[in-house]
């Protein structure tokens, strides 16, 4: 009866953890770019949904279990190519998913929600009062996961659900494509890399393997189990990622026409409405919102935790750090998606082959280390 609730135990944990790895990367630019891959490229939508699979799921899994094979520590994954190198890398692919990039991104994709709602209130009030409600949920950083997993994740999978299965119940055939197939798939590969999720995953992965190891290193016998649950919910948070993504890029080549004169941020709030009808939409807009928040929120305890942790050395107090996390993101939010999204393009171009390439040397250096001490230890 104790194995049986011990299982059970450890499901639920996994349940959690995947919704929580689901919860985190399904923001911004993943509530986005997947529509505008399907709108740009019509009834080419599948060689668009495969280009963006690979750079957008397939590409940070990597990063998520090479994190993991490194103790789940991102800065002993980055320092084999040594200290100065790792810690200025690190510090450029965190501004860019916090304060200067991908958090305040999802500040404007919430609110480009709320304007099909409501235009009374302007993006500055609203960043505000966004900003606040994310200083108070991330005062406790202890209860980021199960706050992610276990109540703002299935909002926002029951609301995302509801929009996919109305929006295919009302989908009609995509307008034929122009896109030669190469040339679709490549596009959806370049919103892939938009979406940053390479990036996010070395952090992200620090973060569910924390969790698991709080909850079960000190109480489990069998030292692996918390390495083995957290790539349960990394494979299983990567394949909903990936099954979501298939829909949202149908959905973008169906509702092209109606969505050409609408922002991107606005776009999967339009599909809830012309789907759902006001009352629904709403409903779904809503979630839609909270959606944003559950990114806004491991975002900024990521960021605050290296202000914290590399940046200050615990000089300084952590809800300074958090202070100074949410305030600038604060200020960058008002410049809009799309500007965001301009300034951002032209830096993960660039910095996305290097990432890739850095992620499968350090996947390959553990492999071939993990067959070296395995061969010794069998000739000795």
């Amino acid at each position: 009866m104790n194995g049986l609730k011990f299982n059970f135990k450890k499901c639920l944990s996994v349940m959690t953890g995947s919704f929580a790895i689901f919860a985190m990367f399904f923001g911004a630019g993943n509530l986005v770019f997947p529509i505008l891959a399907g709108k740009a490229t019509h009834n080419a939508f599948f060689p668009a949904f495969l280009g963006l699979t690979l750079t957008g799921v397939l590409v940070p899994l990597l990063g998520l279990i090479g994190i993991l094979l490194y103790n789940g520590n991102y800065q002993d994954f980055f320092d084999r190519f040594g200290k100065k190198p790792a810690f200025i890398l690190i510090a450029l692919m965190l501004l860019l998913m916090g304060p200067f990039g991908a958090l305040p991104r999802c500040i404007t994709v919430a609110y480009g929600s709320f304007a099909v709602l409501s235009s009374s209130l302007s993006l500055i009030c609203f960043s505000l009062i966004i900003s606040f409600i994310v200083f108070i949920l991330c005062l406790n950083q202890n209860q980021i996961v199960p706050l992610l997993g276990a109540f703002l994740a299935p909002a926002k999978i029951v609301s995302v659900g509801f929009i996919i299965l109305f929006g295919l119940l009302f989908a009609s055939s995509p307008h034929p494509s122009l896109l030669p197939t190469s040339e679709a798939f490549e596009y959806g590969a370049l919103k892939g890399y938009q979406m940053m999720d390479l990036i996010a995953s070395f952090f992200f992965a620090t973060i569910i393997a924390a969790y698991f190891k709080n909850k079960f290193t000190h109480n489990d016998e069998h030292s692996g189990t918390s390495f083995n649950l957290t790539l349960y919910s990394i494979l299983l948070g990567s394949s909903l990622l990936m099954i979501v993504y298939l829909v949202l890029v149908y959905l973008g080549a169906t509702f092209s026409e109606a969505l050409s004169h609408n922002p991107p941020e606005q776009f999967l709030s339009m599909i809830a409405h012309l789907t759902l009808g006001p009352s629904g939409g709403h409903i779904v807009t809503v979630a839609i919102i909270l959606s944003c928040l559950t990114t806004i929120i491991a975002l900024t305890t990521v960021f605050t935790d290296f202000l914290h942790e590399h940046i200050f050395r615990a000089r300084l107090n952590r809800l300074v750090c958090l202070s100074i996390t949410i305030l600038t993101s604060f200020l960058m939010s008002n410049l809009g998606f799309s500007e965001i999204a301009a300034l951002l393009s032209p830096i993960l171009f660039y910095l996305y082959p290097l990432l890739i390439l850095l992620t499968f040397i350090n996947i390959g250096t553990w492999i071939w280390r993990k067959h070296g001490t395995m061969k010794n230890s069998i000739l000795s």
